[in-house]
């Protein structure tokens, strides 16, 4: 079976989010068998520095056709994104040969495919993921919807990262989606320099995920570390994270809060944090290679994010994989995952209430059982049970 996956982008030193859920499914498939193909399409805008052009390279056993332009466009000029698509999947053809099912992800770049299943005569797999279309429908813009409508009108099967998110689809565009999680990535990549890509570049994989995660005891002594990984906006919630963590403290100060990542809402944050005076509690740690972050979970405590809206939550599912209990919010997609075993679910935006979960977690951490929050996840978000699922929904499109 071949198989090509349309993405957004391919994961790099500079730029390792871009394309990364679509990457990590592509090693998903390449790995249970399946022949793999990416064609990256990076429409980003010109201040995100990179190689720009089209070129042909093999990394980690998959072909690897990439287009980038600083057009700065994925929602707009559709006409002429669809040409430099059709364009590409041509060069697929031609070195790669024609594929069984394309798979597209995100509803503006299943937008940009749908001519492909018409030209090409290849059914199409279609995967949204996006917090754009993860509200009500008239808090959705109109160009988003048509292209939304596109996307699904093309793809002969769809899937959503979610139950929550499936529903939500469902309601907003008809659509029946079938769930299909988000792959959880068990092994890391070092990504070398962009302009050291060569036709075969060397890509340094090592397997760091532990079944048995070994985290320091809550003996009174160390200081309970509590650690949240997610980009700094505003839906993340980190203000009501903050606004929790405060009161926490006040129930036992022998804790700590560690932030991964980076983005525009840093500099309200650290206002914030100074403001409650949380500045020897709190550390921004900014924006960390997947390996980094898996150290700082690794010697955590418990992991929390009170995100207003998730569609999945691979961030969560990462710290699991450790073995650490989780306190999330009803915001979609942690639903599927997070349970009285494994961790607690607050309301979106309740401070309060998310400080309660966090000291009851404290209290109780004992009795959490590490093996059995890493083992759950494993089993149901490893590569080979996402891409068993994904190969079961193409073989329904096969001849």
């Amino acid at each position: 079976m071949k198989v090509l996956i349309i993405s957004r982008g391919v994961p790099t030193a500079k730029a390792p989010l871009n394309g990364i859920f679509e990457w990590d499914q592509a090693l998903a498939l390449k790995n249970a068998n399946v022949d793999v193909a990416f064609l990256a399409l990076d429409f980003r805008k010109i201040t995100e520095k990179r190689f720009w052009g089209i070129r042909r390279y093999v990394r980690e056993g998959i072909s690897v056709f990439e287009l980038s332009l600083p057009t700065g466009v994925y929602r707009r000029a559709l006409g002429l994104l669809q040409f430099w698509c059709k364009q590409m999947y041509n060069r697929v053809e031609k070195h790669w040969g024609k594929p069984d099912v394309l798979h597209s992800h995100f509803y503006f770049m299943g937008a940009i495919a749908a001519q492909l299943p018409a030209l090409s005569g290849v059914p199409l797999v279609h995967t949204e993921h996006s917090s754009k279309l993860n509200k009500s429908l008239d808090a959705i813009s109109s160009l988003d919807k048509k292209l939304a409508q596109k996307a699904f009108s093309a793809a002969s099967v769809i899937t959503a990262v979610s139950t929550a998110y499936a529903d939500r689809l469902h309601h907003n565009f008809g659509i029946d989606a079938q769930v299909v999680p988000n792959v959880l990535a068990l092994q890391h990549c070092s990504v070398t320099k962009e302009d050291q890509l060569t036709e075969s570049p060397n890509h340094r994989l090592t397997n760091q995920i532990t079944e048995s995660p070994h985290h320091q005891a809550d003996n009174g002594i160390t200081p309970f570390t509590w650690v949240s990984v997610g980009r700094l906006i505003q839906p993340k919630g980190f203000d009501t994270l903050l606004e929790a963590f405060a009161q926490t403290l006040k129930a036992d100060a022998n804790q700590q809060l560690q932030i991964v990542g980076d983005g525009p809402y840093r500099g309200a944050l650290q206002t914030k944090i100074e403001q409650l005076h949380l500045t020897d509690k709190v550390k921004l740690l900014g924006a960390m290679p997947r390996n980094k972050v898996q150290e700082c979970l690794a010697n955590a405590h418990a992991f929390v994010l009170l995100s207003q809206s998730e569609t999945f939550g691979v961030s969560y599912i990462e710290a699991m994989a450790l073995g650490l209990p989780v306190v999330a919010t009803c915001c979609g997609g942690p639903s599927d995952f997070v349970n009285a075993t494994n961790g607690c679910l607050v309301p979106v935006g309740d401070a309060a209430k998310a400080a309660d979960a966090m000291c009851k977690i404290k209290a109780q951490y004992a009795t959490y059982q590490p093996q059995q929050i890493a083992n759950e996840v494993l089993q149901k978000y490893a590569p080979a049970s996402v891409a068993k699922q994904l190969i079961t929904q193409y073989q329904m499109l096969l001849p």
